[in-house]
């Protein structure tokens, strides 16, 4: 397997293709937009327990809840809530299938029209499987579990964590060996149409014998992520450390130009997410293909 093409030819795929990168944005944006919440929400409660010390109680809940009642935002609030956990925890699954099978075409057809509404009707078709799939790789997500520990951290940290973190550790492990093993589920279920239980246990098959191959694989989007973490780090800091000067001398405008600060770089980060997304699947597609293909000759070759 020549890995240098395969990602060459999925970063041209990529870059060809704005149809599937914008596909992907608006989940990409609510992923960015809960990321953020979810490390705002971890530092807010680790400043109230290491650094105040107060805790958000009930009282602040209700401080909450009276404050968008007398501005007239909690419709909003629950439209905006509705809105994220769709986009969330449903839309992926779909959007998912559809890249996937754009993504199939573009491999097998370059020349050939790939049309997103053709592709968003056929993704239905395997939706529900991978709704199912995304729910059981969600028990053994790093970033849940890193958000796990965070919280048992914080309320434990002086009595039952330095007894449990072994374990934590364990699980740890296990959970990256599997979602290893998993890696090619989602590729069984699309491209060959195959059922839950049969893509999970043809995954551990294929990984397991093309071992090797999957962890370059990994090594590879692992460093081609990590660099392009690194750039929209370098590229944020000069934005942020701009405002942080600005702001320190205009207080009133801090509000207005925070939302509209945030708001873009939200929106950046998401489109490089988009990218970052197609291309993976690109990737991914295009390795599992390969390795089913060198499969089938074998199993020919020994019959």
């Amino acid at each position: 397997m020549r890995y240098a093409e395969i990602i060459h030819d999925s970063w041209d795929l990529t870059i060809s293709n704005s149809k599937l990168k914008w596909l992907v944005f608006v989940p990409s944006f609510v992923a960015v937009l809960i990321f953020v919440l979810e490390v705002a929400w971890q530092m807010y409660l680790y400043w109230g327990e290491f650094v105040t010390d107060s805790e958000f109680s009930i009282k602040s809940l209700q401080n909450v809840f009276r404050f968008l009642m007398e501005n007239n935002l909690l419709g909003w609030v629950i439209f905006g809530t509705i809105f994220i956990l769709f986009f969330a925890f449903v839309v992926p699954s779909w959007v998912h299938a559809a890249i996937i099978l754009g993504v199939k075409q573009k491999l097998n057809y370059p020349e050939k029209y790939c049309s997103i509404r053709e592709k968003m009707i056929k993704a239905y078709d395997y939706f529900f499987k991978l709704f199912e799939l995304h729910a059981i790789a969600g028990i053994f997500s790093l970033w849940s579990l890193a958000l796990f520990v965070a919280t048992f951290y914080r309320i434990f940290h002086d009595s039952f964590f330095k007894l449990i973190w072994p374990i934590l550790i364990l699980y740890a492990i296990c959970a990256s060996i599997v979602t290893i093993f998993m890696s090619f589920a989602a590729y069984f279920i699309v491209c060959e149409d195959e059922p839950l239980g049969s893509s999970i246990s043809k995954s551990i098959g294929l990984v397991f014998l093309n071992f090797g191959r999957t962890m370059a694989i990994i090594l590879l989007m692992f460093l081609v992520n990590l660099r392009v973490l690194i750039n929209v780090i370098v590229v944020l800091l000069v934005p942020i450390g701009l405002f942080a000067a600005f702001t320190y001398f205009n207080n009133s405008l801090m509000l207005i130009l925070s939302i509209i600060l945030g708001l873009g770089l939200m929106g950046f980060t998401a489109y490089l997410t988009a990218i970052l997304e197609v291309f993976s699947t690109a990737v991914w597609t295009e390795s599992f293909l390969q390795m089913r293909e060198d499969q089938k000759e074998l199993s020919s070759e020994e019959k």
